[in-house]
């Protein structure tokens, strides 16, 4: 051992300033680069989540856009398809003129994209759509009421004709409705 301590002796004091000093630079440089890459990992990891907020905003904001889109043309297609309908009970068309009518639209509509843009981004939309539905469900009753009295052969649409016309009014008002919902959440986004 105690010629361990006289070798360490022997080393001249400007070795052991040189060591110390080669020691602690590798030291600092050793701490400054673990600090640089914290502080790059921290500022990656922030521009990243930056990034997936942005491409999340923007996906949210384009299925808004194609929700707005595709259900304009859903109640549109709704509306077209009952107006010939309407004209068979005020006598200005037969029940045959107004089938025909609608074998002829071009559906340029896809409900079920509708529904699966509401059920997988906002889910929120699904109540004021319901009123939709509900409304379009009491139409298709009034009118298989109608298609039931005309096929007896009772052609006159007196009795059903204030029902569709009211009923119409509501399912565009409850479109309307829908449409304004909309539009609250794309204020939002």
């Amino acid at each position: 051992m105690e010629q361990f301590f006289e070798l360490l002796k022997s080393i001249p004091s400007s070795a052991w300033i040189a060591f110390f000093t080669a020691l602690l630079t590798s030291t600092l440089t050793l701490i400054g680069v673990r600090l640089t890459n914290k502080s790059n990992n921290e500022r990656l990891s922030i521009q990243l989540e930056h990034e997936r907020k942005l491409k999340r905003e923007e996906l949210i904001r384009n299925r808004l856009e194609e929700l707005y889109v595709e259900s304009r043309r859903y109640m549109n297609a709704v509306v077209t398809h009952f107006l010939p309908y309407r004209q068979v009970m005020e006598g200005e068309l037969t029940f045959n003129q107004a089938l025909d009518f609608s074998i002829d639209s071009e559906y340029t509509h896809n409900p079920e994209r509708v529904h699966l843009i509401m059920d997988m981004y906002f889910p929120e939309l699904r109540d004021s759509f319901a009123g939709v539905e509900q409304m379009l469900e009491k139409t298709n009753n009034i009118l298989h009421g109608y298609k039931l009295q005309y096929k007896q052969g009772d052609f006159s649409g007196e009795k059903w004709l204030p029902l569709f016309q009211d009923s119409l009014e509501r399912l565009s008002k409850a479109a309307n409705d829908f449409e304004k919902h909309v539009q609250e959440i794309a204020k939002k986004t």
